[in-house]
C-alpha cells in the first residue's frame, strides 16, 4: 500500500476545472475594452489584452483569430449598447422620446469616447468592420428609425421617409458629439447646448411642407 496515495491521511489533489469557453471570450473582451478606454487604440495589443485579461495570448487567437477580431468584438458590443440605449426609452411622449434619443446618444460617446472612435473614426488602423459587425450598426440605426416613425405615428414630426429623417437626426447629433470630442465648438453649456440643438431639429422636422 502506498502511503502517499491511500489511507486516512492522502492527499488527493482535487481534479483542474477549465475555465468555460464563453467566459474567456468575455474574459479578452472585457480587457480590451478597459486598455481602449483607458489607454487608446495603440494598447489593443494581443499580449496586453491576454496579461489584461489573465489569459495565455494563444487565447486570444483562439476565440478571435487576432487582434482585428476583438476590434470587431468592441465594435459590435458598442453598436449593442447604443441599440439597447434606444430601445429602452420610454416611448409614452413620443416628442420627449426623441428628445431623449438625442441625449442618450452623447451620453454615450462620452461615457465611452474611445469606443466611439473604434465605431465611427476607424480609430484602430486597417480595421475594417465585417458584415456581421455592419449588421450590429444597422440593427441599432433601426431602434432609431422605430422612434422616429413612432413620432411620425403620433404627429409629434411630419410624416415622411422614417429612414430618412433619422438619418438627419443622426447626422446631426454625430456632426455635434464629434466636435465636442474633439474639444471644438464656443458655448459653456454643452448640455443645455445639445438639447436646444436635437430641439431645433425636431422643430424642423416637424414643419409642414410648403405648398
Amino acid at each position: 500500500m502506498n502511503p502517499v496515495t491511500s489511507g486516512p491521511r492522502a492527499h488527493r489533489t482535487p481534479p483542474r476545472t477549465r475555465t468555460a469557453s464563453t467566459d474567456v471570450r468575455a474574459a479578452l473582451v472585457n480587457a480590451a475594452e478597459r486598455l481602449l478606454e483607458a489607454e487608446g487604440p495603440d494598447a489593443l495589443a494581443v499580449r496586453r489584452i491576454a496579461l489584461e485579461a489573465g489569459v495565455a495570448p494563444m487565447g486570444v487567437y483562439n476565440h478571435f483569430g487576432s487582434k482585428q477580431g476583438i476590434v470587431d468584438e468592441l465594435f459590435q458590443r458598442g453598436f449593442d449598447t447604443l441599440r439597447d440605449t434606444f430601445a429602452d426609452i420610454d416611448r409614452t411622449d413620443a416628442r420627449a422620446a426623441l428628445v431623449e434619443s438625442g441625449l442618450r446618444y452623447r451620453a454615450l460617446a462620452l461615457r465611452r469616447p474611445r469606443t466611439y472612435g473604434v465605431m465611427f473614426d476607424r480609430a484602430v488602423a486597417d480595421y475594417e468592420p465585417s458584415p456581421a459587425a455592419r449588421e450590429h450598426a444597422q440593427a441599432s440605426f433601426a431602434e432609431l428609425v422605430a422612434l422616429v416613425q413612432h413620432g411620425m405615428d403620433e404627429g409629434v414630426i411630419r410624416a415622411d421617409d422614417a429612414t430618412d429623417a433619422a438619418q438627419q437626426m443622426w447626422s446631426a447629433c454625430h456632426g455635434a458629439v464629434s466636435l465636442e470630442l474633439r474639444g471644438l465648438g464656443f458655448v459653456d453649456d454643452r448640455d443645455a447646448h445639445h438639447r436646444r440643438l436635437v430641439e431645433t431639429m425636431l422643430r424642423g422636422l416637424s414643419t409642414p411642407r410648403a405648398t
